[in-house]
């Protein structure tokens, strides 16, 4: 078997129309999560779990195995949650011959795009994936990782680092100068030690200095 390589990356859901095929746990999480999200989000299944009926999600009452191309070729993403493992993999090869990303969450290896364990907030995304090994362990690895970027050190450093961002972006006009300063001042300890005990202002006093001695 050909080992796959994923490539990770956070997407706008706004507007993209996704079909989740079961309405049971899985497809309400993932159609919810979707919703969320901004998706446009239809559920296809005989049966709905109350999150669904409770929701303003649109629902297909439809035997999945009814599905053909014609009807998954009007979405963007397809996710197979039924409790079929053949049936899952048969429409989601589907999917993806029409070049539709598509994911099984019965066979990770049939899909071409992974729904990773998150965190999000409003500064960060952090997204972990075991490659369908263990979400157990995911969820720990994502909670040590969250435990480490939720330190107010950390927390005090993402900040001052955004301000030496805007700082640059003024002073400097060369995009790969501003690259040099960035990391050049992130790796300052006087810097450093300012931003992490949330030192602002000193922080961004000692970013200045360290541009204007070039």
């Amino acid at each position: 078997m050909v080992k796959k390589e994923y490539y990770p990356i956070f997407i706008d859901l706004s507007n993209f129309r996704v079909l989740v095929i079961g309405g049971g746990k899985v497809g309400t999480k993932r159609a919810l999560a979707f919703k969320k999200y901004g998706a446009n989000v239809c559920v296809i299944s005989l049966d709905f779990s109350q999150d669904l009926l409770n929701s303003d999600i649109r629902l297909i009452k439809e035997d999945a195995n009814k599905i053909d191309g014609s009807i998954i070729e009007k979405y963007d993403i397809i996710l197979t949650c039924t409790n079929n493992f053949e049936l899952n993999e048969k429409l989601c090869n589907i999917a993806k011959n029409l070049r539709k990303l598509c994911n099984n969450p019965t066979n990770p290896e049939n899909s071409n795009f992974i729904v990773p364990i998150f965190y999000s907030d409003d500064d960060m995304e952090i997204a972990i994936t075991t490659k369908g090994k263990s979400s157990i362990v995911a969820k720990e690895i994502l909670s040590k990782t969250i435990s480490i970027a939720n330190s107010p050190e950390m927390r005090n450093l993402l900040s001052a680092m955004y301000d030496v961002k805007t700082l640059l972006k003024k002073k400097v006009a060369d995009p790969s100068v501003r690259y040099s300063f960035y990391h050049k001042i992130y790796n300052d300890e006087k810097f450093k030690y300012y931003a992490t005990n949330g030192l602002i202002e000193k922080a961004l006093h000692r970013a200045e200095e360290i541009i204007n001695d070039q």
